[in-house]
């Protein structure tokens, strides 16, 4: 008779236990556990994905505060220029270039002015002007694939031998493959946003 009571008992508690455990799993979103979660969902599933990817993780960009990335929009300079900084781990320079009066209109730029400094500084972004650099343009293809080619100071001898910017610097990135399968019509248009994370992508030293 007692040992039919604990077999009772061991059973109600196995079946307590079970419903207890079973509530508690039910309260898991497990749709977290997936590792795109945690990115712009609009570049998911795209050719986008895995630099976007990346360049998050390196915190080179980022997406927006409602959780996209809008791949398809367009990049400022300003914009660039912060993330060529990142991009070659020049972001201890930043706030001491940050008190350099380099070009006039950067009023209203303060979170990209020790970037933009410390990039022409490097040689590798110029400005439209002596004076002005236009932080809120929209970037073009080939303002964009020139900067990036000049963060390799081994480039410049070999420019010279194909003529005239922004003809040079085209025929030294497809030479080079720096382009990559990015379809670029047309070199004076704002490049996107998705096309110049691709593009960084492919440059940025991986052991940054």
């Amino acid at each position: 008779m007692k040992r039919t009571k604990v077999l009772i008992l061991i059973v109600t508690l196995v079946l307590l236990v079970g419903s207890v455990t079973g509530t508690a799993f039910a309260d898991v979103d497990y749709s977290q556990w997936d590792s795109q979660a945690a990115y712009p969902q609009d570049v998911v599933g795209t050719p986008y994905f895995s630099s976007v990817k990346y360049l998050i993780d390196k915190k080179v960009l980022t997406g927006y505060v409602d959780g996209t990335f809008k791949p398809e929009n367009s990049i400022t300079r300003a914009e660039v220029a912060v993330a060529i900084t990142k991009m070659v781990n020049r972001t201890k320079d930043v706030d001491a270039m940050a008190a350099k009066n380099t070009f006039a209109d950067l009023t209203g730029y303060d979170w990209a002015k020790g970037y933009i400094n410390t990039m022409v500084d490097a040689g590798v972004i110029k400005g439209i002007t002596a004076t002005t650099y236009e932080p809120g343009k929209n970037i073009s293809y080939a303002e964009l694939i020139t900067m990036l080619i000049r963060t390799n100071s081994g480039a410049a001898s070999e420019l010279e031998n194909y003529g005239n910017w922004p003809n040079n610097y085209i025929q030294y990135a497809q030479m080079y493959n720096i382009i990559g399968d990015v379809i670029i019509t047309d070199w004076y248009a704002p490049a996107t946003r998705g096309d110049t994370a691709r593009l960084i992508y492919r440059v940025m030293p991986k052991s940054n």
